[in-house]
């Protein structure tokens, strides 16, 4: 499994909530854009206004094969002021709780 870590920064704590829905936009909605996706995660940090969103693909291949649409999409999504970095890593090591029912 291979992740996209897009982090925003730059962004104004007072509208992270705006913030957050814009960056909901960089999910892949277009037919073969979710090929091999996943997962995601949205992270933030309230006191600076920083978003992190990370991306979980299949494999190598299919992050890679995504990486224009995400280009583009990132791009759009940006907020006034802020800027974005990004790194792609291999998934080492991935656990997550089951939850509750109605949870």
């Amino acid at each position: 499994m291979h992740a996209r870590m897009t982090r925003y920064e730059g962004g104004s704590p007072d509208s992270i909530e705006e913030n957050l829905e814009r960056k909901k936009h960089v999910l892949p909605t277009e037919p073969g854009q979710t090929e091999g996706m996943k997962g995601v995660i949205f992270l933030t940090d309230r006191a600076s206004g920083a978003i992190t969103v990370i991306s979980l693909w299949e494999d190598e291949n299919a992050l890679q094969a995504s990486e224009d649409a995400a280009v583009r999409v990132r791009e759009e999504v940006l907020a006034p002021g802020e800027s974005a970095s990004v790194q792609h890593c291999e998934v080492a090591l991935l656990e997550v709780e089951q939850a509750s029912p109605g949870i």
